[in-house]
């Protein structure tokens, strides 16, 4: 009796323990964009990018953002050190959206953070929304055609 005691005291820690230290935090932040006249949008980001069309002159990007092996604090540090901050700027006549804070990486206690990033772009029915990383997706895509 005493020794099952010991051992469900034992199994209940260790399952405490692998629940405390698999910790993930996530958070969805949007931001909105005037295109400034321009057409064509271009995604400069890493990471699954998903395009739905809305009404409107805007183009508004969802951003999920998910350490893995971070906590909510951590997140929110880093999203007020602004490390997901979307950039927009015209370029060859196109607006090109990026992320350039993303390219230093982040170390916690000597542990690289893990980040997975997905982008939801609402945009208007006339824009051309292309990817500049083929892995996202095998097409840019056109509202007015069924293409991904």
């Amino acid at each position: 009796m005493k020794t099952l005691k010991i051992f469900t005291t034992v199994l209940l820690a260790i399952m405490i323990t692998n629940v405390a230290l698999a910790q993930q935090a996530e958070k969805i932040l949007v931001k909105s964009f005037n295109l400034k006249g321009t057409s064509i949008v271009l995604m400069d980001v890493t990471g699954n990018v998903e395009v739905k069309e809305h009404k409107g002159d805007i183009i508004r990007v969802q951003m999920a953002i998910e350490l893995t092996n971070g906590t909510s604090s951590i997140l929110c540090s880093l999203i007020k050190a602004k490390r997901y901050n979307l950039i927009g700027a015209v370029a060859d006549d196109q607006f090109v959206l990026n992320m350039p804070s993303l390219e230093k990486q982040v170390k916690v206690g000597g542990i690289e953070l893990t980040e997975k990033i997905s982008y939801t772009v609402f945009a208007p029915a006339d824009v051309l929304v292309k990817l500049s990383n083929e892995s996202s997706a095998s097409k840019a895509f056109d509202k007015n055609s069924s293409e991904l």
